[in-house]
């Protein structure tokens, strides 16, 4: 047998071809699929959550217990939007024992108030968690026979924090500093969360038949709601499908009953004490006491920043950017889609804002930036650098294929649905208004702030719209099997 010797200059050439097919193989991307608003079309919401083309409303929710949870997998539900709940979360928890009677007997909570909240008139002044307010009943006015009737009752304590806040004087720093205390973050969620849960503490409570009516909140992050007490049942959905851009909010409290057709929620899950409700922003949501008339449900909530829901802003963005509840996401949106670079807020083209992106200018000259060895990719480490606290957002948001890194490609689909969606949602506003979409959320300017006759006019126009454009696709079908 003969063995042959190496040469340096061997090596060298045998060196130099491992290089170039490294290369050759980091190159080699597949395809991404195409975003053009003109023709994306959002995921099935039965498959989305209910798992499979064929389910049906209400689907089933996910259950867990604490230790089937890894930072991972926990991570990875909340940046797809899921709704699960976890069934021991609150089982040892610091706060495990406070139900409604230990509010109304503890030194400290005792002297505070809390007020009425979804009520037929709006709601109602303060009342202390020492008074007999279980026995104080108002209507919802709720126009959905299975939506709760009564009114429950809110402390948000949190708002000591901030001097514009609307609250009771008995609210007092050292009863958030006691809240705080009782605070402990699972195993399975970011450490950075930990402030989030420090600063954002909500309680409810609620007497038999007695809830919140359906509801979207403007927070853009995700929610946890601890069963305290009692025993509750939430109905939730992702906000609608979306046909034009709305610049006024159209789930505020028990509109959607208010709505043509009756509401369908995506889930009906029922709480324990003890259990977690996670649920992505964007969810429409109601609760209801379903104990008997003597029963009394708390429960606490908190939002949370890590992570964001990326991957569902992603997937259901062209509703995302048409929905006013939500518009507090609509910054977020350009910012991850730009990697936080200056672009035109009024959107461009879907093949023009592709073309810039993969350029060597405006967007593409961010992502080149970014992408220090020049390899094509953004790796974690090198978004990491450019972001350090929330990397992961950037990451989840543009990586399509979920490799753990953003190709070039992918950068340039997710930036053309974000641009090509604010061009068409420009021009779907009427041009007198245009200008609120993209002044809204800009230094003190809120849409929220709008004077209610130009939002009410707002509403009505939209809607009318979407009307409108629902008959001519109806016609066009028709027309369509007629000539089949």
């Amino acid at each position: 047998t003969q063995h042959m010797m190496t040469s340096p200059s061997n090596m060298a050439s045998l060196s130099g071809r491992a290089v170039l097919c490294a290369a050759l193989a980091r190159s080699v991307v597949a395809a991404p699929p195409s975003l053009d608003p003109n023709t994306y079309r959002e995921p099935l919401e039965s498959i989305y959550f209910g798992k499979s083309p064929d389910a049906t409303r209400p689907y089933q929710e996910e259950h867990l217990k604490s230790s089937e949870l890894t930072r991972e997998d926990f991570d990875r539900r909340i940046m797809e939007g899921q709704i699960f709940v976890v069934e021991d979360l609150g089982e040892d928890w610091p706060m495990q024992q406070w139900d409604c009677d230990y509010f109304r007997t503890d030194p400290v909570f005792s002297k505070a108030e809390m007020n009425r909240q979804y009520a037929k008139d709006g709601g109602g002044g303060f009342v202390g968690f020492s008074s007999n307010w279980l026995d104080s009943k108002a209507s919802s006015g709720a126009k959905d026979k299975e939506a709760p009737q009564v009114a429950p009752f809110y402390w948000g304590i949190k708002d000591v924090q901030y001097a514009d806040a609307h609250r009771s004087k008995t609210w007092k720093k050292s009863m958030l500093k006691k809240v705080q205390e009782h605070v402990r973050l699972p195993h399975f969620m970011d450490p950075q969360n930990q402030r989030n849960f420090e600063t954002t503490p909500e309680f409810w409570f609620a007497a038999g038949g007695a809830g919140a009516k359906a509801h979207m909140d403007t927070h853009v992050q995700a929610t946890v709601s601890i069963q305290l007490a009692g025993t509750k049942r939430w109905r939730l959905s992702l906000m609608d499908n979306r046909t034009t851009a709305f610049l006024a909010m159209i789930y505020q409290d028990g509109d959607i009953y208010d709505r043509m057709d009756v509401w369908k929620p995506d889930f009906h899950i029922t709480l324990q004490p003890g259990h977690a409700l996670f649920f992505p922003p964007g969810t429409i949501h109601e609760t209801l006491n379903v104990g008997d008339a003597e029963s009394c449900t708390a429960s606490v909530t908190f939002q949370f920043n890590s992570p964001m829901a990326v991957k569902m802003y992603r997937d259901f963005l062209p509703r995302v950017r048409r929905t006013a509840d939500i518009h507090e996401a609509w910054p977020l949106l350009r910012t991850w889609a730009s990697l936080r670079s200056k672009v035109d807020k009024k959107g461009l083209p879907y093949a023009e804002a592709k073309a810039q992106a993969m350029s060597a200018s405006g967007v593409g000259a961010a992502f080149e930036k970014r992408d220090l060895d020049k390899d094509g990719f953004l790796s974690k480490s090198e978004l990491e650098q450019a972001f350090p606290t929330d990397y992961f957002d950037y990451l989840g948001f543009h990586d399509l294929d979920e490799d753990g890194r953003v190709a070039r490609e992918e950068f340039a689909e997710v930036f053309g649905l974000w641009a090509g969606t604010m061009k068409q949602v420009i021009e779907e506003t009427p041009k007198k208004h245009q200008k609120l979409q993209v002044k809204d959320m800009e230094g003190e300017f809120n849409i929220e702030d709008l004077p209610g006759k130009l939002q009410k006019q707002l509403k009505a126009d939209a809607f009318a719209k979407e009307e409108k454009l629902a008959s001519a696709g109806k016609a066009d079908s028709a027309a369509a099997s007629a000539e089949l």
